[in-house]
């Protein structure tokens, strides 16, 4: 864990160039990829693949998941799929959306429910929320991502972007705090997003990693 650890700071501290993009807006309309990475400790390490696209006034995005067990079999966590119709002020600072959401469970099946999405935009300033809520047979799920994001100069910016999750038929919590950083990479008009960020689960006491890669296309 720790190679990986000075690995990633390595990457962020040597890239020296990039240019200042609201790459940080989940419902910016230029679409994305991206893998998420969190380490839990010396117990495992989950990873998420996320693809945004903004529609017009629709805001869609699919993700899944798999965890990678250090001492057991890895296990696929789950897809879901999840739809909002979007809506701004007049100045545009201020968005947010709301829809659906539909997924797959594995292994207790097919969910379904709301999800709410904001950006708000305060000078350097960004806030963002992601707010679903799923249901189903032996399921209910309430995930939260509140995200403050301050840009900084030549394209660096500090973050912190945790995830919360609420199983209420297990009554297992998972709520992280942790302050990061990451940089934004301008690859021949492709634009990289890479973020390193320290966590700390104050539900399950114990410490977390989160890290990944976005691109803009």
């Amino acid at each position: 864990m720790k190679k990986l650890i000075y690995i990633i700071f390595i990457i962020l501290c040597t890239t020296e160039f990039g240019i200042a993009q609201d790459a940080n807006n989940p419902i910016d309309p230029k679409p994305t990829a991206g893998l998420f990475n969190r380490i839990y400790g010396n117990d495992f390490l989950r990873t998420q693949f996320i693809a945004n696209a903004t529609l017009g006034d629709w805001f869609v995005r699919l993700s899944s998941e798999v965890q990678f067990n250090y001492n057991s079999n890895n296990q696929f966590k789950g897809i879901n799929f999840l739809v909002a119709r979007l809506f701004s002020t007049d100045d545009g600072n201020h968005k947010f959306g709301i829809g659906g959401i539909i997924s797959y469970i594995d292994p207790k099946g097919i969910a379904g429910g709301l999800n709410i999405v904001s950006v708000s935009k305060l000078g350097e300033w960004k806030f963002i929320t992601l707010t679903t809520y799923q249901g189903g047979n032996d399921i209910s799920l309430l995930e939260f991502q509140p995200g403050i994001y301050h840009n900084l100069t030549d394209s660096w910016y500090l973050r912190s972007h945790p995830r919360w999750l609420f199983d209420f038929i297990t009554k297992t919590y998972e709520v992280p705090i942790g302050l990061g950083v990451g940089n934004i990479i301008d690859a021949n008009g492709t634009l990289i997003n890479l973020f390193a960020e320290p966590q700390y689960d104050i539900e399950q006491s114990r410490m977390m990693f989160y890290f990944g890669v976005k691109v803009l296309f």
